[in-house]
This record gives structure tokens, C-alpha cells and sequence, in this order.
């Protein structure tokens, strides 16, 4: 059922904040040597990576990255104007959880923010769990990419676990709110991933008018089917996967009823 592996550093930005909740002794500047062991190892399913412009070994890698078929975003960057239109030059096509896997505070104008918003090459998905981004942030990054902007979840193991404190291999000891915001133990301005799945951003989405819930929903599958060039993004016609999900609607929402992939139900409530 996993299309492809979505590798998320370890050619990040090394600077707090943008780094986010990445061991900073793992941080590292792009190689290409290591990538192709990876890639290996993974048996070809490396599909796309997040990385940061700013490494000088950066725009060479991308180069490479795409030409091998893999999709290359700009994610958990503290990367200028020049790094970031060389990087979509090169080949880069998305923005990972744009507005995240950034500094607490920036410049007005110019940063790296505003710069990827303005490359209409770029794609951007975007967390909307309530927690990662306010509303008007969400609401302005749809504005601005329209069907460029997909939903994701960030969603990690703790997701459907109790508030509390625990230990986790990416953040260390990490901190789960009654409300569900999931952060770093000693810095709450520090997200370290989502509790919450892609049907609650779907949800939120809805919920704080947004958008309506057909283009909520394409947010989160069509489109990302499209920009990943698999079949998926042809939706509900003949000839498609019958990858469908059956939806309930409930008073705070909606909630899955059933899920069949290729045609076959693999999961029904209840069972």
C-alpha cells in the first residue's frame, strides 16, 4: 500500500528552528555517495526528498535527485532568495509543510517564506491540524498555490495516544497536549510532528471555511496523486484504482466507514 519512501533530512538546515525536531548530530550536507547507498538499501523506493538549498553541495544534488525520477522540496531551510530560486531552477518542485520547520521569528520581507509562496513552479503541502499553522496562514497558502497546495498529515506514532510525556526517536522527550498538540518537552514553540491524521486536516479545513469539503478532500488525495505522477490521480472513473474510502457523516464531522484498495475492502468500522 506505501507508493514510496518520503525522505526528510538528513540534508536539512542544521540551525535551530528550522530544523525542528531533527538530532542536530545527524544533520549533514547533501551527498550524492550516500543517497545512491539509501536509495539501495530501500530498494529503489525513495520517491522524494526534502532537503535545505542552503548547502552549498545543494543545486548539483537536486540536478541528480531529478534526473534519477526522485521529487525534490525545499523543507526545514533557513536558505536566502538566491539558494531558493536556484533550487527550483534546478528541479525542485515543492514546498515540505510550508510555514513549518522554520525560525520563530523572521525578517518582514525578504524570507523564505515569502520567496517560496512566489515560485509558481514550487508546490506546497501544508499541516492543517489546528496546532502547526493558524488558519490564515492555511487559508493565504491555499490563495496563493490553488491546486498546487495538497494536505498532509505529519502524523506520527503517537498519534491516538494518550496526553502525557514520552520519549521518541525523533525529538527525544516530546510532549502530548489534552488538545493535541504534540511539541518538544523543553520548547513548546517546537512542533515535533502531528498527533492528529490527514482526515482531521480535511476536517479543520472544512470546518473553519476554508474551503468546501470536495476540494478539501482532493487537497488530500487526488492532488497529491497528481503531483506524484501516480494513477490514483485520475479519482473516481472507469479505469482508475478503486482506492475509495467510505465516509459517515457524524455531528463533528465525518468518519470512515470502510476502505478498499485495488477493489478490495481492507477495513470496515467495527471489525
Amino acid at each position: 500500500m506505501v507508493g514510496g519512501f518520503h525522505l526528510e533530512g538528513p540534508f536539512i538546515s542544521c540551525q535551530d528552528g528550522p530544523r525542528g525536531a531533527h538530532a542536530k548530530e545527524h544533520v549533514r550536507p547533501p551527498s550524492w555517495d550516500e543517497f545512491c547507498r539509501l536509495q539501495e538499501v530501500a530498494e529503489g523506493e525513495i520517491k522524494m526528498i526534502t532537503l535545505s538549498p542552503e548547502w552549498q553541495e545543494a543545486t548539483d544534488f537536486i540536478k541528480r535527485a531529478v534526473q534519477s525520477g526522485v521529487k525534490i522540496a525545499i523543507g526545514h531551510t533557513a536558505a536566502n532568495s538566491e539558494q531558493i530560486a536556484e533550487a527550483v531552477h534546478a528541479g525542485a518542485t515543492l514546498s515540505t509543510h510550508l510555514g513549518n520547520g522554520a525560525h520563530p521569528e523572521l525578517p518582514r520581507h525578504p524570507n523564505y517564506l515569502w520567496d517560496q509562496l512566489a515560485e509558481d513552479e514550487l508546490w506546497a503541502s501544508v499541516i492543517a491540524d489546528g496546532h502547526h499553522l493558524p488558519e490564515s496562514v492555511v487559508k493565504t497558502v491555499h490563495r496563493m498555490k490553488m491546486r498546487k497546495m495538497i494536505l498532509i498529515s505529519d502524523s506520527v506514532a503517537l498519534a491516538g495516544m494518550k496526553p502525557g510525556t514520552y520519549q521518541t526517536p525523533v525529538g527525544g522527550e516530546v510532549t502530548l497536549t489534552s488538545d493535541g498538540k504534540l511539541h518538544l518537552s523543553e520548547h513548546e514553540e517546537l512542533l515535533a510532528g502531528s498527533a492528529s491524521h490527514l482526515l482531521d486536516g480535511v476536517k479543520h479545513c472544512v470546518q473553519k471555511g476554508i474551503m468546501e469539503f470536495p476540494e478539501a478532500w482532493c487537497r488530500a488525495s487526488v492532488q497529491p496523486a497528481k503531483y506524484m505522477g501516480v494513477t490514483q490521480e485520475k479519482g473516481i472513473q472507469i479505469g482508475a484504482p478503486a482506492d475509495l474510502v467510505v465516509l459517515r457523516t457524524v455531528t463533528n464531522g465525518w468518519e470512515v466507514e470502510q476502505t478498499y484498495k485495488g477493489g478490495e475492502e481492507v477495513f470496515k468500522k467495527g471489525e
